[in-house]
């Protein structure tokens, strides 16, 4: 049977009355403190009983991760301002794992976040450990072509550099984004701290920058509208809010670290549309074919046949990967996904000779290559037919997560292990994919919200402190999942109990050092520094800056504007048609109805009750506070015909104060809810 990696007891031993605590004794033997805890004896003979599960002693991939070595990463990989520290991502290197640590997970650790620069193959190199995905270098007929560029621009600086003293300084003929995650694309500014390029050369195409088709769309909806939640959660998924160390964060898995820094976004020239289409760089021929709806909605994979190379984008990794992740995203497609992985087979199996992608190291050898994508195909595959099989015996989405038999020949593999996808999570996405998130109960259309369930169960229970004690004899059993399932019906409405929040912050931890999953256990942790700190936990990571949102293409900066009215306000505010000129001849149709701010591209009303002509960043100004209508008409950088108080009606409707450190446990504080 398939099942967590933590242990799971039935409710019915609390209902029977634990032993060892009663609700009446003093719980003077636990210590509540701030501070982290070692390793149980549950976690520790946890993790000592994985090492009869895996098979340790097969080294092939510690041999094919360090192959092609040309050079380790210069300043041990450290990049200041805390943006990448790489050497305190490597400490686990030749060490046996800690009793705070799945061996398994510290294997992977071992062998993603050793960094430098290799050579995949003649004309191909790569740079990988210096952020969470790798960047690939394609030497043309007289330059380079940029494969995925990372998320941090410092980080794409260093990489290149590194690439430059060991292989000398080559112009930029092209860059290629395989799709529309941003630790693929966020480090497109680094391209200009390197001096390769301006944002002129690919705004008039003299560099082409090929991407996918629908890639700016989706990158957009995950990095700007819903980039604020969004870069909080990776905040916790990649653990940013952790330190490199034992009790701390160990590996991105896909890579060592998400570097901590604020990303860009490219705009593409040249779109892929089609499969097959054949783009020609530099004297060398890049073959594409689109495989959205896999690893992400937009996303394509590649080959170069004068190489017989094959770059499979994120669609095939050393890991299970993600059907949902728990950052925020569309729920994945795992039978699309099987689909386009055994496309590759049939369509390169006969030829290719090696596989290399933006994250984890290559795969050299046609048999291995082959054999390598049929694996990784089959993973998906048996997620997706395991799950609605299950379903259609009526099983719940929670039943199949943890209790579906599945392959030990597929699921036991090390190129198949859940490091960064957990097969738990997987499994229930896959049914919520296909199925939507009821299962079919009825009591869970009349569930309560988090904070009035908790209260209810908290006041059923007999107040806070028989919650408390209950929590205490399920951790002192080692039943963590248990008590941070009771302690959260006291959190979710009340987050001032320190005692409860730091026996949750503990169990938190003790799930967080048994998990083979590198982004369950950045999670556990992650949560566990907000219980302790008391919330609002500090976050650098950033892919929706001022920046960014200036530079959006008009009629997505408008979307965003749009999504960003407090309709409360605006409804208040009373009704407005205005027709809308950007500085450039970009023309929206603005109607502000309802409370609600509709608007249409090149549609606009034939009797408006005003037009106002302004550039983007004027109309950025005044929507964010920082201008307004009447200094920008009096300065002569906006103008408008018609009604001007239609126009005022737009003046504090914008709901541009976002916070980037909400709370994700404890209670949202009042500063950070919608007001």
């Amino acid at each position: 049977m398939h099942r967590a990696t933590s242990r799971a007891f039935p409710l019915v031993f609390f209902m029977l009355g634990l032993p060892g605590i009663s609700q009446a004794e003093d719980s003077a033997w636990y210590k509540f403190t701030a501070e982290t805890k070692g390793a149980t004896s549950f976690t520790s003979e946890a993790n000592k009983a994985v090492y009869q599960q895996l098979d340790f002693n097969d080294k092939v991939a510690f041999e094919d991760s360090r192959r092609g070595l040309v050079a380790p990463l210069s300043n041990s990989g450290n990049i200041d301002g805390g943006v990448f520290d790489a050497e305190g991502m490597n400490f686990m290197q030749n060490k046996q794992a800690p009793d705070s640590v799945n061996p398994s997970l510290w294997r992977m650790a071992q062998l993603v976040n050793y960094g430098g620069l290799f050579k995949v193959t003649d004309h191909i190199y790569q740079v990988r450990g210096q952020d969470l995905s790798n960047l690939t270098i394609i030497e043309t007929k007289t330059g380079v072509v940029y494969f995925d560029v990372e998320y941090s621009p410092k980080s794409l600086a260093k990489s290149v550099a590194l690439y430059e003293q060991y292989r000398g300084k080559k112009p930029l003929r092209g860059v290629i984004i395989s799709h529309s995650h941003a630790d693929h694309f966020g480090g497109i500014d680094g391209v200009y701290e390197a001096g390769l390029a301006k944002p002129e050369d690919f705004k008039t195409g003299k560099i082409p920058l090929v991407a996918p088709e629908g890639f700016l769309e989706e990158a957009i909806a995950e990095n700007v509208t819903a980039g604020n939640i969004m870069a909080r959660r990776a905040g916790y998924q990649y653990g940013n809010v952790l330190k490199p160390g034992e009790r701390g964060i160990i590996t991105g898995s896909l890579g060592p670290a998400l570097a901590n820094d604020k990303s860009g976004l490219p705009i593409p020239n040249k779109v892929i549309t089609k499969d097959g289409q054949k783009v020609t760089i530099d004297g060398v021929d890049f073959v594409f074919y689109l495989a959205p709806h896999s690893e992400a909605p937009a996303e394509m994979v590649m080959y170069i046949p004068q190489w017989k190379a094959l770059s499979m984008a994120e669609d095939v990794n050393h890991l299970e990967h993600n059907i949902y992740t728990l950052r925020g995203a569309q729920t994945r497609d795992a039978s699309v996904w099987a689909k386009y992985i055994g496309e590759a087979v049939a369509r390169w199996g006969g030829e290719v000779e090696v596989n290399f992608g933006p994250h984890t190291w290559p795969v050299w050898g046609n048999k291995n290559v082959r054999e390598y994508l049929k694996n990784q195909r089959d993973l998906y595959q048996s997620l997706y037919d395991t799950t609605l099989r299950y379903a259609n015996y009526g099983y719940r989405p929670d039943d199949i997560s943890e209790n579906a038999q599945l392959p030990k020949s597929v699921f036991n593999q090390w190129d198949n292990r859940p490091y960064y996808g957990h097969t738990r999570n997987n499994l229930k996405s896959t049914y919520i994919r296909n199925l939507g998130w009821y299962s079919g109960n009825a009591a869970e259309l009349a569930k309560y919200p988090d904070a009035e369930r908790g209260r209810r169960y908290v006041e059923a229970m007999g107040g806070v402190q028989k919650v408390l004690d209950a929590a205490l004899g399920s951790f002192q059993k080692g039943d963590y999942r248990f008590t941070v399932d009771l302690l959260n019906n006291v959190v979710a409405y009340d987050g001032t109990n320190q005692q409860v929040n730091f026996l949750m912050a503990d169990a938190l931890e003790q799930l967080g050092y048994q998990e083979e999953n590198s982004l369950y256990r950045n999670w556990y942790l992650g949560a566990a520094v907000e219980l302790r700190q008391g919330g609002n936990v500090k976050n650098d990571l950033n892919t929706s800056s001022p920046e960014v949102i200036a530079a959006l293409p008009p009629e997505h900066f408008v979307n965003y504007l749009g999504m960003l009215v407090d309709q409360i306000k605006a409804e208040k505010a009373g009704n407005a048609t205005i027709n809308l000129n950007l500085t450039g001849g970009t023309k929206f149709g603005l109607d502000l109805h309802n409370g609600v701010l509709n608007r249409t591209s090149n549609l606009q009303a034939k009797n408006p009750d005003a037009t106002l002509d302004i550039s983007q960043a004027d109309l950025l100004a005044f929507a964010s506070g920082k201008s307004t209508v009447e200094e920008l008409v009096n300065a002569g950088k906006a103008k408008i015909t018609g009604d001007r108080t239609a126009v005022d009606k737009l003046s504090g409707i914008f709901a541009l104060d976002l916070r980037n450190d909400m709370n994700l446990v404890l209670p949202l504080q009042s500063e950070n809810r919608v007001k």
